[in-house]
């Protein structure tokens, strides 16, 4: 992705940088070296590992990505100790605050007394004071944070699979290793969080500063998205009251990108008016009779993530009552194994659709204009706009596109009706400020959008119930699975699939080995 608000994060940077130096600049002189040397990019670093006695080698750290976060939490705890500040306050607030915290104490602290080099480890059993078994745990904790909390709001995440919408190409319980920087590193929204911990809440406190929001900001990458990568992404539709990247992280295939028309006709996806081919084993729906209730043996056996009681089961009952009706998600070559089960009766393909409980986007409830009959396997066609394209408004299009013009760009952006156009349509006006603004031909989108649609079609929660993804909710792309536990479904007294609080609960049942450091079609 291209980088965006680039200047605002150079500034924020810089800001960080200069009061690092501010600090930097008295401390250098208490300890004997010349305070512009504090000033010199790279070379303030040699004089630092110097000053606290680490070998030149550490400078080559503190130039290596990544490696850099580990070299500057001992940098900072080393200086910290050099000057006596030994307490778990000060070295928390100087390691995780230094721009702030360095200035500070340099400079109200008149007199700074350097005691040597606290990155000798001699120095150290000399002079540092031995701590008890919870500081030691405090100290460990911190460095945690410190490393992993770093790397992952930076550079790297990892995520588990927690549904079936991506089978059977990602199982529920995968473990994926998710690059932040190769699209882009996002600037994390909320930066004031608790390190490492991606949720929203903690015993139903909030795990981050919702007064501190920084605006969307994101690094230059190296990889442009495509049609049909596996991405992460924060949900759109997540409650409105959480900042972007507290809103709940989903995977899912993006099938359109930036300019795309994406429409799906008879369950294909055609991506500008052509077919966009099926990566790994694409999940199809299948009914199956069955003599005998499922198992999780039986679940377990050909690999199902999921199953339902069929849909028109009673109708079903009424013509075999002797058969249980199931609906199952797998792929053509499964089902074919599926169809050898001594229980298993009949297993046919169930492509028939009685529509959903969820409306499908745009929602022709909350319409103006277009009031379709879309279904899960035949909706769109839908455009994506572009980063800085500009498109006529028209009541053909107002209805696709006013959730990313109003929701996801801050406008308020209103239709008013103005007659009939010679052909019998409707003649309108879009109208800013809540309809009391300057009237718009058209407009020039901020971001760019994306459509994402799970792998298992018919049980998953994606844009063609929700709509749009903005660029802004990108979070990054998955690299590989490094780790992967074989998972059942529970199944409740009544032979229904164990449902707990609206999610579905699984039950490991060991480790899948093919998917220890394993690519992602």
């Amino acid at each position: 992705m291209e980088a965006i608000n680039l200047q605002w994060f150079l500034l924020m940077w810089a800001g960080a940088w200069v009061g690092v130096r501010i600090g930097l600049h008295r401390l250098f002189q208490a300890a004997g070296q010349d305070s512009w040397k504090a000033w010199v990019p790279v070379y303030s670093w040699y004089v630092w590992i110097q000053i606290v006695g680490r070998p030149w080698w550490y400078l080559m750290g503190m130039l290596i990505p990544c490696v850099n976060i580990l070299f500057s939490f001992n940098l900072s705890l080393d200086l910290l100790r050099s000057f006596g500040r030994n307490s778990f306050k000060d070295q928390f607030l100087g390691i995780a605050f230094s721009f702030l915290y360095f200035p500070i104490w340099a400079w109200r602290d008149e007199k700074l007394n350097y005691l040597g080099p606290a990155g000798d480890k001699q120095w150290r059993k000399d002079h540092v004071p031995v701590n008890g078994g919870s500081r030691e745990w405090a100290d460990a904790l911190l460095f945690a944070a410190y490393v992993a909390g770093g790397m992952r709001a930076l550079f790297f995440d990892l995520y588990q699979i927690p549904t079936p919408s991506m089978e059977s190409n990602l199982k529920v319980g995968d473990y994926l290793v998710v690059s932040r920087v190769k699209i882009g590193m996002r600037i994390p929204f909320t930066p004031v969080a608790l390190p490492v911990y991606s949720a929203k809440e903690i015993f139903g406190i909030p795990a981050y500063i919702s007064s501190i929001q920084l605006p969307y900001m994101r690094l230059p990458g190296w990889y442009t998205v495509k049609n049909n990568d596996v991405m992460v992404f924060n949900w759109p539709s997540d409650d409105d009251r959480y900042p972007i990247d507290r809103k709940d992280n989903y995977v899912k295939r993006c099938v359109g990108i930036p300019g795309d028309t994406v429409q799906m006709m008879e369950g294909q996806i055609y991506i500008n008016h052509e077919k966009l081919p099926v990566v790994g084993m694409q999940q199809k729906r299948y009914l199956v009779m069955m003599s005998e209730p499922i198992t999780q043996e039986f679940l377990l056996k050909y690999d199902l993530g999921d199953f339902l009681p069929a849909r028109r089961a009673m109708d079903l009952l009424k013509a075999q009552p002797n058969l249980i009706p199931y609906n199952i998600s797998t792929y053509p070559a499964n089902a074919s194994r599926i169809q050898g089960d001594p229980a298993v009766k009949v297993v046919m393909e169930d492509i028939q659709d009685d529509g959903q409980h969820e409306p499908i986007f745009p929602d022709t409830l909350a319409t103006q204009f277009l009031k379709h009959r879309w279904d899960v396997n035949n909706w769109g066609p839908v455009y994506l706009p572009k980063r800085g394209q500009t498109i006529t408004l028209t009541a053909e299009n107002w209805d696709v596109l006013k959730t990313a013009i109003n929701k996801y760009e801050g406008n308020n952006i209103v239709v008013q009706q103005r007659g009939q156009n010679a052909d019998g349509s409707p003649k309108v006006a879009f109208v800013t400020n809540g309809g009391s603004g300057e009237e718009l031909e058209s407009y020039t989108f901020k971001m760019g959008y994306y459509w994402m649609i799970g792998d298992n079609r018919y049980n998953s929660l994606d844009s063609r119930f929700w709509g749009y993804v903005p660029e802004d909710h990108m979070l990054g792309k998955p690299l590989f699975t490094f780790f992967g536990l074989k998972k059942v479904i529970g199944i409740d007294e009544l032979g229904l699939p164990l449902i707990q609080n609206n999610e579905w609960i699984y039950e490991s049942k060991g480790i899948r080995w093919n998917k220890i450091f394993r690519a992602i079609d």
